[in-house]
């Protein structure tokens, strides 16, 4: 028996690949019940044993720091808390070992099933409780980094259940990329993910095989994908693009029953439990995609010998009573109320529109072509950043310094507003002049459009510079038409204090737990941050909750339905157009779709 075949090259790779991933094939429709058992136990595991784990632990964190949630600006307490940092190691670990075990469990099955042994419940376990000791070193966190940052980073394979919302926050690559080095940078970490990721792949089939730690299994999948990493990436899109028609399909397919239903309120329900299947499809697809890469990767790390594995029926009675009661328990268990939710969510009021900066498809961001383009494209809000000038006026402008737009190596704080105002700013093909906030505030007051001015303190103001802000828009705004948000929590306390009847916002880059604590008016969250739960405390407390930056058309559509109250988009005018299908559409089947649409997620 092979069980250390060496690194490959030129037509042998394709060969090896083909050979493995047609041993992997056989291996999974012969075991099609154990993957579906196994797939059933991890996925419960977590949602019923880890998740509520971690979640106490969590909470427990936040109160011995006293903070609501993991943000930049609670950073400091939790790291000055010693309770916190001790638990903050304890979550660590526990996610680490519990995605250890998910990501390598198939691997351990297919190792038992490719030497011929029976891959019972006893024998997984065994196999599973001799990789973690193999494991429990400091090389742990070594598959900490990929199996929590790599994989799910490069979104190449199956991760872990909760890596799976583990992604570059929107707002740092929409920043980057708006740059020629910025995006070359972005571009060259991506780049570098997909590469670690196909060179690492084969880790966790070394690591339930012969390999005696982390680290010589991650050499050890380092030497064997030396020439394989194109027919790997190809085996890759293979298994997403067949997740993805397999979802596809069974979404069509869901619209008959629903089309079949006369009555429309009764389609609706029939809709409702189309979609609790869908979901349904959604865990078999994922749990078949995960066995079938586990399968194919440890057939490729033992090599020729495991072409055709050997099958033996599992025996063991344990076995066999799991594999009854299992699927049975998940059947009853698997049609969630969700999915009327998701339907009944589309009745509730749609979200504001919120044109991130304006709308850059008609004019430099921030200006007054941004802001006219924004309304034409039908914004209900704009959204626009001021910043203070040396003579204490203010300008619209993102950046601190004026390099990426007007190519000028000074900075807004270096000027009086005259001399800020008279800068052009170029992007793409347009150029424009940069706005004073009077300029910007009279125009919108004649387009007829609500303005979210987002204060942004570069830190060299005078003192009282949250009263300045205050008198400025009172000045200019006597009627509170407009709104005020700002990332930094003291600013927008001093600014409720000193104007109670002003709406303001708290603007939040990055914050895990409970919603931030605050007096203002609402809270605008980054898309990667945002949860229904938050959402639900803040409506609660009378708040309204806007999402930023959302550009992803299906998340657009996703969020319109969600029943958060603003969502900020640089993608004006597609916005628009999905706010008004979602408005217009009423039959069952189209709901269904629309719904079914929103759910598809990047395989």
């Amino acid at each position: 028996m092979q069980t250390n075949a060496a690194p490959v090259s030129g037509v042998s790779a394709w060969r090896a690949v083909r050979a493995a991933a047609g041993s992997a094939a056989r291996l999974l429709r012969r075991r099609v019940l154990l993957v579906l058992v196994v797939s059933i136990v991890t996925q419960g595991a977590y949602f019923w044993g880890v998740l509520p784990v971690l979640l106490t632990l969590f909470q427990t964190v936040l109160t011995a720091a006293d903070v609501d949630g993991l943000s930049l600006s609670g950073l400091p307490a939790l790291l000055s808390s010693p309770l916190a940092l001790l638990v903050l190691l304890l979550i660590a670990l526990l996610a680490t070992t519990f995605a250890l075990i998910e990501v390598t469990v198939f691997s351990v099955i297919a190792h038992l099933c490719l030497r011929g042994e029976t891959p019972s419940a006893r024998a997984i376990v065994r196999g599973v409780g001799r990789l973690l000791r193999r494991a429990a070193s400091w090389q742990i966190v070594l598959f900490a980094g990929y199996a929590l940052l790599v994989l799910p980073l490069s979104h190449l394979g199956v991760g872990a259940t909760l890596t799976s919302h583990i992604a570059i926050p929107k707002f740092i690559s929409g920043e980057l990329t708006k740059t020629t080095a910025g995006a070359w940078a972005y571009a060259l970490v991506i780049v570098g993910l997909l590469y670690l990721a196909l060179r690492l792949a084969m880790t966790a089939a070394a690591l339930a095989g012969e390999e005696r730690t982390v680290w010589t299994a991650m050499r050890r999948s380092v030497a064997l994908t030396h020439r394989t990493q194109l027919p790997i990436a190809v085996v890759f899109l293979a298994v997403g693009a067949a997740a993805a028609v397999a979802y596809t399909v069974a979404a069509l397919i869901g619209t008959i029953p629903v089309a079949i239903a006369a009555d429309p309120e009764v389609g609706a329900q029939v809709a409702g439990t189309m979609l609790a299947l869908l979901d349904l499809v959604r865990f078999l697809a994922t749990g078949a995609a995960a066995a079938f890469l586990a399968f194919f990767f440890v057939a490729l790390y033992r090599g020729p010998a495991s072409v055709r594995p050997a099958v033996r029926p599992v025996r063991d009675v344990t076995s066999r009573v799991l594999a009854t009661i299992v699927p049975v328990l998940f059947g009853v268990l698997s049609v969630p109320p969700i999915a009327f939710a998701t339907l009944a969510s589309a009745d509730t009021s749609s979200p504001l529109i919120i044109a991130h900066r304006g709308y850059t498809e008609g004019g430099v961001e921030n200006t007054i072509p941004a802001l006219r383009a924004a309304a034409e494209a039908g914004a209900d809000v704009v959204e626009m950043d001021i910043q203070e000038t040396a003579d204490q006026g203010f300008v619209v402008i993102h950046d601190v310094g004026l390099q990426r737009l007007a190519g000028d190596p000074r900075s807004v704080f270096e000027l009086d507003e005259t001399e800020a105002s008279g800068i052009t700013v170029r992007q793409g093909e347009f150029a424009s002049r940069i706005p004073t906030l009077a300029e910007y505030l009279r125009t919108a007051d004649e387009l007829g459009v609500q303005v979210l001015v987002e204060v942004k303190p570069h830190g060299h103001e005078a003192p009282g510079f949250a009263d300045r802000v205050v008198q400025a828009m009172n000045d200019l705004d006597p009627a509170h038409h407009h709104m005020i948000q700002s990332l930094d929590a003291g600013i927008v306390d001093e600014i409720i204090a000193a104007d109670p009847a002003r709406t303001v916002a708290l603007v939040t880059g990055f914050q895990i737990g409970d919603a931030p604590r605050t007096d203002a008016d609402a809270v605008a969250i980054e898309d990667w941050s945002y949860s229904d739960e938050m959402l639900v405390r803040l409506h609660d407390d009378d708040k309204q909750l806007f999402v930023w930056t959302v550009d992803d058309v299906g998340l657009l559509t996703d969020y319109l339905g969600r029943g958060v109250d603003g969502v900020i988009t640089d993608r004006v005018r597609e916005a628009v157009t999905a706010r008004e299908l979602d408005q217009t559409v009423r039959n069952p089947v189209s709901r269904y779709l629309v719904a079914a649409s929103r759910t598809i997620q990047p395989w």
